[in-house]
């Protein structure tokens, strides 16, 4: 017993030696910024964990050993995190590790400890690979869009359905869920080398909102858009269908003005009428002998004058009258739809009227 003792004690010596070698060689392998704290507690998590797992204590030593590694990384320290992840059954996450320091060289004149850490992480991952399990997730069809899919509650990614997964030997949970689906699992139990298949089926969710599109997502205009889960397809008719353009009564207001303009110039032009009439009446009873007054005269001036403004009157309510028909007749709609060109209406060949008033003119055009 005392000789075990010795032995254990020795064994224990020469590795915990070792990874304190480990922590105080700095090299291009290790962050030479690390804080002299990290480095102390590192060093103290290692020490604990490299006793505990020499002690065969693995599931007290794992927590040591991993929290020392992401403190400060060491060889001898991630190479005994392997072994022990590995006899607790963790055969892939144990694997990963000891893969990652073989694949780290020995530096030129390795300590005996770090040599016999490297040969025992070879030894451990020889014996270990064969034993690894593999499981195939199957969804039967295409994966949907934002799938998530979990396994024992870790996330895996959606590319890798229907790819085996490497996997420890167990009890595992497979879950699968998506927008408007179902949520779906299944359990499986795999040993050692064991290789198995879980089929997943998402059902869609008749209680899913239907999911509205943004403008920017909608489909072109005659192009066939899938509809969403648990949503019903419209009818073939309506599918990619223009909404139907708006219409409106045509707006009259440019017609109704100049029919306004007209009439009163008309008014006008008949009052001024009436006066010119009524003074000619008037120099004709007064200048019967063919001598007229001087009174006469101006009467005779203010009759012109009341002709002149009637004439012209008259002359501005006809055009007022003629335009006001003409725009009643081709106008266009007063709001169209976005895009397109109101065909203009034609009156008498006429598609645009229009009118010009200027000092002692009237011009009325339009376009035939």
């Amino acid at each position: 017993m005392t000789v075990r003792r010795h032995r254990w004690s020795l064994l224990a010596t020469v590795a915990v030696s070792g990874g304190l070698a480990q922590f105080a060689m700095p090299s291009s392998l290790h962050a030479e910024e690390d804080s002299a704290t990290e480095t102390a507690a590192a060093r103290t998590l290692a020490v604990d964990g490299l006793k505990l797992a020499q002690a065969g204590k693995c599931d007290e030593a794992a927590p040591k050993l991993e929290r020392a590694e992401k403190l400060h990384h060491s060889a001898i320290v991630l190479s005994r995190l392997g072994e022990c992840n590995v006899s607790l059954g963790k055969l892939v996450e144990g694997t990963e590790q000891l893969r990652k320091v073989l694949r780290e060289p020995l530096p030129a004149n390795p300590s005996p400890a770090l040599s016999k850490a490297y040969e025992r992480a070879q030894s451990v991952l020889d014996a270990a690979k064969p034993r690894i399990a593999a499981l195939t997730v199957s969804l039967g069809k295409p994966a949907p869009p934002d799938l998530r899919l979990t396994v024992d509650g870790q996330a895996v990614p959606a590319s890798l359905v229907d790819t085996e997964l490497p996997a420890d030997p167990g009890e595992h949970t497979v879950e699968a869920s998506a927008p408007g689906y179902l949520k779906t699992s299944a359990h499986v139990s795999l040993s050692a080398a064991d290789k198995k298949t879980v089929s997943l089926k998402l059902d869609v969710d008749p209680d899913a909102p239907a999911a509205v599109p943004h403008a920017s997502e909608a489909p072109a205009t005659g192009s066939t858009a899938s509809p969403a889960p648990g949503s019903h397809a419209p009818a073939p008719d309506t599918v990619g269908a223009a909404p139907p353009p708006s219409h409106s009564s045509p707006s009259h207001a440019a017609a109704f003005v100049a029919w306004g303009v007209g009439v009163v110039g008309v008014g006008v032009g008949s009052a001024f009428g009436l006066i010119a009439m009524k003074d000619k009446h008037d120099i004709v009873s007064r200048c019967g002998s063919n001598s007229c007054t001087a009174d006469s005269t101006q009467s005779l001036d203010s009759a012109k004058r009341s002709g002149n403004i009637s004439t012209v009157a008259f002359g501005i309510g006809g055009v007022g009258l003629a335009l006001g028909t003409v725009l009643y007749f081709t106008v266009g709609d007063s709001s169209q739809s976005a895009g397109t060109i109101a065909p203009a209406r034609r009156f008498a060949g006429l598609t645009r009227g229009r009118a010009m008033i200027g000092p002692g003119s009237v011009q009325l055009a339009a376009d035939f």
